[in-house]
């Protein structure tokens, strides 16, 4: 059988037997000479074959749209036809052979023709065109215009009355069908033509292109194909797609020497250019940016290693465009020229291909994007700003990822301005300029900067701490400092992180006695705004210097004097909630080299602070008591004073709920905690305080006050012992109760779900209450299946390693209360050992490496999930076989023997979906599991013969399930000797007929196993049913696992008088 690859699933052709392809290949083929390969003529054959195809699919969409998006759609064929075209060897050649085919050389021509008309129709859909063209139009429908278009397809389609369904605000599922078929096939269009273009120039002779497949007006249609599926769809998955293409085109043409061929795209970007200075009448760059893509396209395909005049050209057009004013009368709704420019300019920036070659232009980039964020049009500032963005990241590069955000993989402010000196006197300017807007020191006038902040920013990432070698950066600290005064807050923030990367590091310690000095001593009158900015400013400098090496400790000193007698500050009253977390910030650096006195004048403040009445609509009053709260815990875990810590923690029972908020989330972050005197402190006040926060409390405070909870009462992240401090008692059961209330109640979202099971497994973990734990499990069971959220999957896998490990363990040294649990719990780690999370697969790996080195009392050491997971099973069939869940476990993750869903699904030729649908766990494999568990399930039916238990079990299974499997087998081998293989592939026959071979494998043995005639079945008869069908599906290629074929050919041997009639 030839094998076409393309979409299964939305081109769906026929198997073909050998005499079907056979009557297929003689068509125009002339193969009478033994001198030609078969390949060459099956080649071209199947050519004409597939375009025949596309052809007629073509005809069915122009006659009923629908009907065809269901049944034909286009994009399949295309798939088929690149892939032949493409892919197979000497194709090009075969078609150019007279002696093959004579009308191999009208393959290309009629193809192209063929692909112009398809997207000329397919266009027309979307614009409501009756007759399929859209020729007089030169700019996209709007989104209203293009469901309009597609209901009314829907309406001839289905036979309804044109207007019905009109007040429906949900799109249909005929909607997204006829909107996917229109912009996949148009997405294949593009990627087709530019790959077919250049397969063309690559195989054909020098010179020779134009001349055999070719010729300039095919090449004319493609590029006009190109271009109206770019200024004419807004989609943004056909746009992207047909780029790839495009790009290919013109990369082709560009770099031939014939100038007739190289004015073909040179063309098509003086068209792009005209059509983005022409004012309009619609928008074409919101949504899908067609129009800067056509002209990134084509000058991304220019030869790097060459002159870029395109590039040149088109960088001036947008540059000047863009900086013309806007004219008087200017219409919002609408796109200006030069938002378009601008939109361009951001397409040309972001290309990776341009990196090196656009930054030559990018500070007259990043002067037109600063200067338009003041214009009055919101359009120009939107684009300006994107443009900004875009620019920095080019022009400083980009940021590892997951990195923590930090600037020392940039560039330097030096070489900075090295690589863009124009932009250095310019940012200066929006500086200074910003800065005399202020006023005097004092005063601190409001006068918005449009572009204050964006400049700040691109300073604040520059690389802090290289050394200015010429001085130039000196000009900046005073407009910086002069900025710590700026009414708006964020621009305080920004000026102290760019005053910081525009220091160098010989000046860190002059600037910080300077900013120190000009504090406030007294209540004397002073700008909020200023001593704010100021402290702000020397947090972010004392950050980077109290890292350095080489710190003069006198110099210090001098600044922890200043800073200490600025107190007043803190204790003063009414006092500034943001000046004073921003003093503790300060005062949190500086605190190992402050004096006992101030610390513990600082500590008897802040303690009268929270205890006393607040006013929680304060702006800042929040921060202010995280920051308060922090500075507290870290000095006593800093003096390793108990006591401290104690009297800090008092407030989680009286203090404010901020306060509390920001105890629970100091002990659930930072964790400096851990191994100190501080460690009892929280473990009893959180233990404490658990009974009322369940009673009470909002839905943040719950899920981080569990956090901290099972962060500090599990002493070791790998191998907790969670109960060390935690005795059983009364207050304990009413606590489980209430977290198993709450769980069960599903309420609170995700994360509280996840850190309630965490803490519910802490408490049972050492528990003799059979029924909690049994809720618990159930509760693990319901949310560790795959259609969960990821992050409630992850806390079910974290629970069960914190509070399931330690009952195993202790079922396994015969000490647990509630064996039976135990393969519950195993299979629940199975279940999380195959899910689609890495981070949940992790967290059942801990568990199945503390269990199972556990039993063999050797040294745990974590173990790869593949590993665990046979490890577990082999725990399960050792220790828990004769537990009636085990058997149950085991089963639970074969897929269910029900083959005529499969074929009801086969069957179903009404889908309203071009692609399948995603099943909740990728990950898993049914196949490979049923694979894994056949030979566990036969070690348990093999105990059948020695255990009771085990015979009774599996009897019952057996006879619940017999008739199933039997009425299987036989749908099995009905679809495989009327020849309907297609049910092969299906995405779930092979999971379903594993799981299937397996619970017959398993049937099998036991029934051999055995002597019971009230079994419904022999083993004889099970055996040839077996057998019949292996040999059925080995004849289709299908093959069965090595246990399953080697359970086949090896029955065993039972006397003679153990064999039942059926």
């Amino acid at each position: 059988v030839f094998v076409v690859f393309g979409w299964p699933s939305l081109f769906p052709l026929p198997v073909l037997r050998s005499e079907d392809l056979s009557s297929i290949l003689k068509i125009d083929c002339k193969a009478e000479s033994d001198q030609v390969p078969m390949q060459d003529v099956n080649t071209v054959s199947l050519v004409l074959f597939l375009l025949q195809e596309l052809q007629q699919h073509h005809l069915a969409a122009e006659e009923d749209m629908l009907n065809a998006a269901r049944t034909k759609p286009i994009h399949g064929v295309l798939v088929a036809l690149q892939r032949c075209l493409l892919d197979v060897p000497n194709a090009w050649i075969s078609m150019q052979t007279a002696d093959i085919s004579p009308r191999g050389s009208e393959v290309i021509p009629r193809l192209v023709e063929t692909l112009e008309k398809i997207s000329m129709f397919l266009l027309g859909v979307l614009y409501g065109n009756q007759g399929g063209s859209c020729e007089e139009q030169e700019t996209p429908p709007s989104f209203c215009d293009m469901g309009n278009a597609i209901n009314w397809v829907i309406a001839q389609g289905g036979g309804l009355a044109d207007g019905e369904g009109d007040d429906c605000v949900l799109l249909s599922e005929e909607h997204s069908l006829i909107m996917t078929c229109c912009w996949v096939s148009l997405k294949e269009i593009g990627i087709f033509l530019g790959s077919l273009v250049e397969k063309v120039f690559l195989v054909a002779p020098s010179g020779a292109a134009t001349q055999s497949l070719l010729t300039i007006e095919d090449l004319k249609k493609i590029a006009k194909v190109f271009k109206d599926i770019l200024l004419k769809c807004r989609h943004w998955g056909a746009v992207e797609g047909c780029c790839a293409g495009f790009t290919k085109f013109c990369a082709v043409l560009l770099n031939n020497p014939n100038p007739e061929l190289q004015a073909i795209p040179t063309s098509m970007l003086e068209q792009g250019l005209l059509v983005l200075q022409t004012p309009r009448s619609t928008s074409v760059t919101r949504r899908a940016a067609g129009l800067p893509m056509l002209i990134l396209c084509i000058v991304a395909a220019e030869n790097a290693s060459k002159a870029r005049p395109l590039l040149a050209h088109s960088m001036k057009t947008l540059l000047d465009t863009a900086r013309a004013p806007l004219p008087l009368h200017w219409d919002q709704t609408l796109d200006l020229p030069q938002v378009c420019a601008v939109h361009a300019l951001q397409a040309v920036v972001r290309c990776s291909g341009l990196g090196v070659a656009v930054l030559q232009f990018a500070p007259a980039m990043t002067m037109l994007s600063l200067n338009a964020l003041s214009s009055p049009c919101w359009a120009m500032r939107n684009a300006a700003l994107q443009l900004f963005s875009s620019l920095c990241s080019r022009m400083l590069g980009q940021r590892p990822s997951g990195g923590d955000g930090s600037v020392r993989h940039t560039m330097s402010p030096p070489a900075f301005f090295t690589n863009y000196p124009a932009l250095q006197a310019f940012l200066l300017g929006q500086l200074e300029g910003a800065a005399e807007s202020l006023g005097s020191p004092g005063e601190g006038r409001l006068h918005l900067h449009p572009s204050l902040h964006s400049v700040l920013a691109l300073l604040a990432k520059l690389q802090p701490g290289v050394h200015d070698e010429t001085g130039s950066l000196s000009t900046f600290q005073a407009p910086l400092l002069q900025l710590a005064a700026s009414p708006v807050y964020a621009m305080r923030e920004m000026a102290s992180k760019a005053l910081l990367a525009m220091t160098p590091p010989s000046e860190y310690m002059s600037t910080l006695l300077q900013l120190a000095g000009e504090l406030p001593e007294t209540r004397v009158p002073f700008c909020h705004n200023r001593l704010h900015g100021q402290l702000l400013q020397i947090r972010a400098l004392l950050g980077r210097t109290l890292g350095t090496d080489g710190l003069a400790v006198d110099t210090v000193n001098v600044l922890v004097e200043k800073f200490e007698s600025r107190l007043w500050l803190i204790t003063s009253t009414p006092k500034c909630p943001l000046i004073g977390s921003a003093y503790l910030c300060v005062a949190a650096q500086l605190a190992r080299f402050c004096t006992r006195s101030f610390l513990d004048q600082l500590h008897t403040s802040l303690m009268m602070e929270l205890h006393g009445p607040r006013n929680r609509l304060q702006v800042g009053l929040a921060v202010f008591s995280q920051n308060a709260v922090r500075f507290l815990c870290d000095e006593a875990v800093r003096a390793g004073d108990p006591e401290m810590g104690e009297q800090v923690w008092r407030l989680l029972s009286v203090g404010d709920p901020d306060v509390q908020l920001a105890l629970v989330r100091w002990a659930g972050d930072g964790q400096s905690w851990k191994d100190t005197d501080l460690q009892p402190v929280l473990d009893k006040a959180l233990r404490d305080n658990l009974k009322a926060l369940l009673e009470r409390g909002s839905v943040e405070y719950r899920r981080a006050y569990l956090e901290a909870f099972v962060a500090v009462v599990t002493t070791g992240a790998d191998s907790p012992d969670p109960q060390a401090a935690l005795p059983p008692g009364p207050t304990q059961w009413i606590c489980t109760e209430l977290l198993l209330d709450l769980l069960e109640s599903r309420s609170g979202g995700p994360e509280l779900l996840s850190q309630l099971l965490c803490a519910v497994g802490l408490l049972l973990s050492d528990s003799p209450a059979d029924s909690l734990t049994e809720r618990w499990c159930g509760l693990l069971e319901t949310h560790r299946t795959p259609e969960t959220s990821d992050s409630l999957r992850l806390g079910c896998a974290k629970a069960l390693r914190l509070g399931g490990a330690p009952l195993v363990r202790r079922a396994l040294a015969g000490r647990a209360p509630c064996p039976a649990l135990c393969a519950r719990l195993i299979n629940t780690g199975l279940y999380l050992l195959q899910d689609e999370d890495q981070q949940v697969r992790t967290e059942a790996a801990r568990f199945g490496s503390m269990v199972t080195f556990t039993k063999d009392g050797q040294p745990c050491f974590e173990m790869q999930a593949n590993q665990v997971l046979l490890s577990l099973l082999d725990l399960l069939l050792e220790e828990f076989w004769d537990r009636p869940d085990s058997l149950e476990a085991l089963l639970s993750h074969l897929p269910p023997p029900d083959l005529d869903a499969v074929l009801r699904d086969t069957q179903d030729t009404q889908s309203l979906s071009l692609y399948e649908q995603d099943e909740p766990n990728v990950f898993a494999e049914p196949a490979v599991m049923s694979q894994v568990l056949l030979p566990y399930l036969l070690r348990l039916a093999d105990r059948a013969r020695t255990s009771a238990c085990v015979r009774e079990q599996l009897s019952r299974w057996a006879t619940d399930s017999t008739a199933q499997i039997m009425t299987s087998f036989h749908r099995c081998q009905e679809l495989l000797t009327a020849g309907c293989v297609e049910v092969q592939h299906r995405p779930h026959f092979h999971g379903v007929l594993a799981g299937l071979f397996t619970r017959a494998a398993l049937l099998l043995r036991f029934l051999e196993s055995v002597e019971d005639p009230r079994l419904p079945c022999p083993a004889p008869f099970l055996r040839s049913q077996l057998q019949d069908t292996h040999r059925l599906l080995s004849r289709y290629g299908i093959l069965t696992p090595v246990e399953l074929t080697s359970l086949l050919l090896t029955p065993v041997k039972l006397p003679l008088e153990n064999l039942q009639i059926w």
